[in-house]
């Protein structure tokens, strides 16, 4: 996919080229003037060739573009630390409860070593028929 977008973006910064290369007596030979016009001020821009003006706008526009992605990229990173925090605490708080359990049923705090990821048998300290539980058994 990153292949196909640089292939895309290098076409269009071809075609902007060949627009600009057979057109040039437009941008290159033609001056023009900027102006603005507010209540409180008027202002006005010496006359500059068109191919700067064009370069001036589409930087201004990358540039705006460039800044948007950095701040959404920093408030997701934001975001992703806030979660990863949680995680950690709830976790933390999982084994306290976890130890105050076994604690109260006087079981031993033994770290399961067995692969046996069934929560409900472990909880409850019990295998009945001595068997590792192999998922859904319906007849």
């Amino acid at each position: 996919m990153k292949k196909v977008k640089l292939v895309v973006w290098m076409l269009i910064v071809a075609l902007v080229a060949v627009v600009i290369y057979q057109n040039k007596g437009f941008f290159w030979d033609t001056k023009q003037s900027l102006a603005v016009d507010l209540a409180l001020a008027k202002y006005q821009v010496p006359e500059v060739k068109l191919l700067i003006i064009f370069g001036a706008f589409f930087a201004a526009g990358l540039l705006l573009g460039i800044y948007f992605l950095m701040v959404r990229g920093l408030k997701k990173k934001k975001k992703v630390k806030t979660l990863k925090t949680q995680v950690k605490e709830q976790t933390e708080k999982a084994d306290a409860l976890e130890k105050e359990l076994h604690a109260l049923r006087g079981d031993p705090v033994v770290p399961d070593t067995s692969g046996n990821t069934d929560t409900v048998l472990q909880a409850a300290g019990t295998n009945p028929g001595g068997q590792l539980p192999t998922g859904d058994n319906k007849p």
